[in-house]
């Protein structure tokens, strides 16, 4: 059994409900759009096809699991757990070592640039490092790998910030863990994001 699990957390598509900072530039409609195009090239571009891992998507909100299996068919689902993104990543971690994990590597699906290459990027640098990170273009970041729980490191970071990178490494130095690097990547919560992905 692949002892590599990827997790990738996923809202449904849904106006209003998704890239709600993105949606102040777009308007929700197309916002939406937008993100439900990101995911489905992220998904065709993680695809573990040669890669020493599973892959397994972190859906949200639980009443459309449906839509979900519709929308990306022949794909794992586990729901998402928790009040916050805090909350939600520390139990997906949790939940992947659960599947029989020696390594858990989760990101979100608003990043253009990620590809099966990253993540088998991760996973190896986990031979090495206690943790992974990705860092995003905005300060913070868009991947997290370990090979067990540090809930800690969850904990008591303002989301949604120029300062959850730093802040995360900080209790990752103060917790005396040692911590690996993927290549640093841009998600698209604001307009000029966008940049980053050509649409057709």
């Amino acid at each position: 059994m692949n002892r590599n699990v990827y997790g990738i957390m996923i809202k449904y598509p849904e106006p209003g409900r998704v890239k709600t900072r993105l949606a102040r530039d777009v308007g929700h409609k197309k916002a939406a759009e937008i993100y439900r195009d990101i995911t489905e090239l992220v998904i065709i571009n993680t695809l573990p096809v040669g890669q020493n891992y599973r892959r397994i998507i972190l859906y949200d909100p639980p009443e459309r699991l449906g839509d979900f299996e519709q929308w990306l068919p022949g794909n794992h689902f586990v729901l998402q757990q928790g009040n916050d993104i805090g909350e939600r990543m520390d139990n997906a971690i949790r939940e992947l070592l659960t599947h029989g994990a020696e390594r858990a590597v989760l990101t979100g699906a608003d990043i253009p640039g990620l590809n099966s290459d990253v993540i088998a990027g991760a996973f190896t640098a986990l031979d090495h490092a206690d943790l992974v990170i990705g860092p995003a273009k905005d300060g913070g970041y868009y991947l997290i790998g370990m090979k067990k729980p540090h809930p800690e490191i969850f904990l008591n970071i303002t989301w949604s910030t120029a300062e959850v990178l730093e802040q995360t490494v900080g209790v990752i130095e103060e917790l005396h863990l040692t911590v690996a690097y993927t290549p640093v990547l841009a998600d698209t919560d604001r307009v000029e994001d966008l940049a980053h992905f050509p649409r057709p």
